[in-house]
């Protein structure tokens, strides 16, 4: 035997030496992450039977909401038709409110007018009933072929913004 033999032979048996604690040690480590494989597989199982089971619950959930939808989207679409409508109401009432504020006091003071003309015409009336109609009395200074005063009431100008 040459001297490359025996180096050799040596080398070999330095390096089976090292190797078989490495090897029992990866054939403990590989059984002991069997068992623990082992052991937790039942609890894998049952965690996704469970999650299958939430899975289904949130599709038939989802299934159930999907109906329920259909059967609400005519009166979701009947409230939105409402809500229309009464925006339409709220613009006519603003317009007609603003209207109003602008030709209120004139409309008023059109109507003090008319019934103090009436009023007067009425006390003028009486008083020529009394009379005969030879001796016509002339109210307030009127003269015959004038025309009468102006009764329309001073209405300031509102100003608004609109």
């Amino acid at each position: 035997m040459s001297t490359a033999t025996i180096v050799g032979l040596i080398l070999l048996g330095i390096l089976v030496g090292a190797i078989v604690p490495v090897l029992y040690q990866a054939a403990q480590t590989l059984k002991s992450a069997r068992r623990q494989i082992d052991a937790l597989g039942p609890r894998v199982d049952k965690a996704l039977k469970e999650l299958t089971d939430a899975t289904e619950r949130v599709n038939r959930l989802a299934a159930t909401v999907e109906e329920q939808t259909d059967r609400l989207r005519p009166v979701v679409d009947s409230v939105v038709g409402i809500g229309h409508s009464l925006a339409l109401v709220k613009n006519t009432v603003g317009k007609f409110s603003s209207l109003v504020g602008a030709l209120g006091p004139a409309v008023v003071a059109g109507l003090g007018a008319f019934i103090a003309h009436r009023r007067a015409r009425s006390s003028t009336t009486a008083a020529t009933e009394d009379e005969s109609e030879d001796e016509r009395v002339i109210i307030d200074d009127e003269q015959p072929g004038v025309a009468p005063p102006d009764t329309r009431a001073a209405v300031p100008e509102d100003h608004y913004d609109h």
